[in-house]
């Protein structure tokens, strides 16, 4: 029973740290820069959306990123946001990552399809992965206009 607790305990310690590792917000030593860097481990290119919250002097500033990453990229830079003139931020209080297993089943799919239905499946993941990156572009030219 105690292997039992034990080996459960460290699954879920081990599991923030591998999706630490896929995505990670940076702010530069002069305060103004954020780089956003992430890490494919997969055998697909990898559809990831990086929501960094940053502090900013009397609240909180959010850098998103979507985009794709390359097949076996490390540390690829997905974007790098600088702060307007004047400003800085303080520190990177935390960031929400959605960069899943390319190679995994959609949630709520059935585990045996034929090669259609995992054809219809790519063509759906692709629509899906151009339509975040569409999404996260809109918000960033929008972002901009502010």
């Amino acid at each position: 029973m105690k292997r039992l607790i034990g080996a459960v305990t460290m699954l879920v310690a081990a599991g923030p740290v591998f999706a630490a590792d896929v995505a990670t917000c940076t702010l530069s030593a002069d305060k103004k820069t954020v780089t956003v860097t992430a890490t494919n481990p997969y055998s697909k290119v990898m559809a990831c959306e990086v929501n960094c919250d940053m502090a900013i002097p009397n609240g909180i500033g959010t850098v998103v990123c979507v985009k794709p990453v390359p097949v076996g990229a490390k540390d690829f830079v997905m974007c790098t946001e600088t702060a307007a003139e004047g400003h800085s931020y303080t520190r990177v209080k935390g960031a929400s990552l959605n960069c899943p297993d390319p190679s995994a089943p959609p949630p709520g799919s059935k585990a045996d399809t034929d090669s259609k239905d995992e054809d219809d499946d790519e063509a759906k993941a692709d629509e899906m992965m151009q339509k975040m990156l569409k999404q996260g572009q809109e918000f960033l030219q929008k972002q901009k206009q502010k």
